[in-house]
C-alpha cells in the first residue's frame, strides 16, 4: 500500500513538471550542448553528458522564471490601466461651449477656431 502512494505522488509531480517545462526541447538543447562540448567545456565547464543536462536545464528555468516575471508584469500593467484615472477639476465638462467658442470663430465646414 505504501508503495502505491508514492507511485501516486510521484506520477503527480512528474505530470506538474512537465506542464511547467517542455522536456523535449531541454534534451534537444542538451544533445546541441554535447555536439559543441569543445566550446562548452572551455566556457561553462562542461565535460559530461551531466553537465549537458544540467546546463540544460538551468537555461530552462531560467527561460520559465524570465517569462513567469514577464508574465506577471504584464498582468500588474494590465489592472492598472483597467483603473480609469480620476479626472481633475480641469477636466470638468460641465462648462458651456461658449466659455471656449466665440459666435465668430467658425471656420470652414463649421470648423471652430480657439486661437491656440
Amino acid at each position: 500500500m505504501h508503495r502505491n502512494n508514492k507511485t501516486k505522488c510521484l506520477t503527480i509531480s512528474i505530470r506538474t513538471i512537465m506542464k511547467r517545462y517542455n522536456l523535449s526541447k531541454i534534451m534537444k538543447e542538451a544533445h546541441q550542448i554535447k555536439k559543441y562540448m569543445k566550446l562548452y567545456s572551455l566556457t561553462h565547464g562542461v565535460k559530461t553528458w551531466a553537465d549537458c543536462l544540467k546546463l540544460a536545464w538551468a537555461n530552462e528555468k531560467k527561460c520559465v522564471s524570465d517569462e513567469e516575471a514577464i508574465n506577471a508584469e504584464k498582468e500588474a500593467m494590465k489592472a492598472a490601466l483597467a483603473q480609469p484615472a480620476k479626472r481633475s477639476s480641469y477636466d470638468d465638462l460641465s462648462i458651456p461651449q461658449s466659455a471656449y467658442y466665440n459666435p465668430y470663430s467658425y471656420g470652414r465646414f463649421g470648423a471652430h477656431y480657439v486661437g491656440d
